[in-house]
């Protein structure tokens, strides 16, 4: 019966011998992947330091030769083929300029020597802690989703047998419930808005569209970077209702700067979109007002910026701030306007009509982070009072059992039977 062959990557039984003084070998057969037997040696200033190296030299083995990393390699090595997957990747372009400034700031400074074979889960839970401690939970879940997807390389590569991230535990953020404007506050916060940019000032004029663009957003429930990638042939003012198409947003690139991406934040939020009459209305004004002007905009869009090119939702979101802080609101920001526009709709016709109306995939994440908890208490009289109880002094008394029927004589002569009667 023929002898059953080494399983793969693994070896025979180590012969140790001494080569000169101060010098000793070590040697046996090894399968390697590809399925040979190979003989494999090292060396070494003792026996045992032999046998160990040789040991070692098995353990490289196991990566296949065409593997770009191996046990041995740097993660600062894993990083460069990771980096050339990711952009090779259909990551949003945001996405992949967040990962790789994870990478850079935070990954590759505090780990990049350490040797791929050497990260354990407690090398990457202690990388994690201290992330934790000085940036926040945020910022270590997005290091911790990076490492993940770079182990999963490495792994293709057999440089580990098991990914070190799984297992790990990150802390979550702590998740504030959700704050609205009510109708009162919105008209509130845009009287002061528009007093705000009419006030006289020293030296350059103040926005005029601070109003109108908080006007579309809470009108619209839209991103920021969606109203700023809104050009006019993705509104039909003429329509019945008059619609938007939602179809594109205003991204940031570490390389590119400003720009307009083909497609919003996900799939779920290409969405049309109904306007009510008083956007219609100022719109339509704004349109005039667009063409009367004659301000270059090349791309025809409804908010460009001051020399016509795309609007840096950025800029606006710090503006933003520095104006509501002054009105006494410094708790709204443009993403408030969402959480009113969802919290409103969510009231009239449901979370699922809201969660499309954001463009969301889950109505868990509306209700979760957008959709203002509900304070005041139902009215839900008509429906408890099914379980009113009874006024027992109030209820009829029975009647009075009738009496019973005459018995029958038993001589078969009773009236009423009797044919003849």
């Amino acid at each position: 019966m023929a002898r059953e062959p080494l399983p793969l990557g693994t070896w025979g039984s180590v012969k140790v011998s001494r080569v000169a003084a101060g010098t000793w070998n070590a040697r046996a057969k090894y399968r390697d992947m590809d399925g040979k037997v190979r003989i494999v040696e090292a060396r070494g200033g003792s026996g045992a330091a032999a046998r160990q190296n040789l040991l070692q030299k098995f353990a490289d083995r196991k990566t296949p030769r065409y593997g770009l990393v191996n046990p041995r390699s740097k993660i600062n090595e894993l990083i460069e083929v990771f980096l050339v997957e990711l952009q090779a990747s259909d990551k949003a372009e945001r996405t992949k300029d967040k990962y790789a400034y994870c990478i850079k700031k935070y990954i590759a400074p505090a780990i990049g020597e350490v040797r791929i074979g050497e990260t354990t889960s407690g090398v990457i839970d202690n990388f994690i802690r201290k992330l934790v401690e000085d940036t926040g939970p945020s910022t270590a879940r997005s290091c911790g989703a990076v490492m993940s997807w770079m182990f999963k390389l490495a792994l293709r590569h057999d440089a580990v047998t098991v990914n070190p991230v799984i297992g790990v535990s990150i802390p979550r953020n702590r998740t504030a419930k959700p704050q609205a404007l009510d109708a009162a506050q919105y008209q509130d916060l845009r009287d002061k808005l528009i007093g705000w940019e009419t006030a006289p000032t020293l030296g350059r004029p103040r926005t005029q569209e601070l109003h109108e663009i908080a006007d579309c957003l809470i009108a619209t429930g839209a991103r920021p970077g969606e109203l700023f990638a809104l050009r006019w042939d993705d509104i039909d003012l003429d329509a019945d209702p008059p619609t938007v198409f939602i179809n594109a947003t205003v991204i940031r690139t570490s390389t590119g700067g400003v720009r307009i991406q083909d497609h919003p934040k996900s799939q779920h939020g290409i969405r049309h979109l109904t306007l009510p009459d008083f956007l219609v209305e100022q719109l339509q004004e704004r349109r005039k007002r667009q063409v009367e002007l004659g301000v270059p905009n090349p791309l025809n869009l409804v908010f460009p910026s001051s020399t016509g090119t795309v609007c840096d939702a950025n800029n606006v979101g710090k503006l933003w701030r520095k104006v509501a802080d002054s009105l006494g609101y410094t708790w709204v920001t443009l993403k408030t306007f969402r959480k009113a526009n969802a919290t409103l709709i969510a009231r009239a016709l449901g979370p699922e009509a809201a969660a499309y109306q954001a463009g969301h995939s889950k109505v868990s994440m509306t209700q979760e982070h957008y959709i203002e908890e509900l304070r005041e208490a139902l009215d839900t009289r008509s429906v408890v009072d099914a379980f009113k109880p009874k006024d027992v002094s109030q209820q009829p008394e029975p009647e009075d059992e009738q009496a019973p029927a005459d018995k029958e004589d038993g001589t078969g002569n009773d009236e009423k039977d009797d044919p003849k009667v």
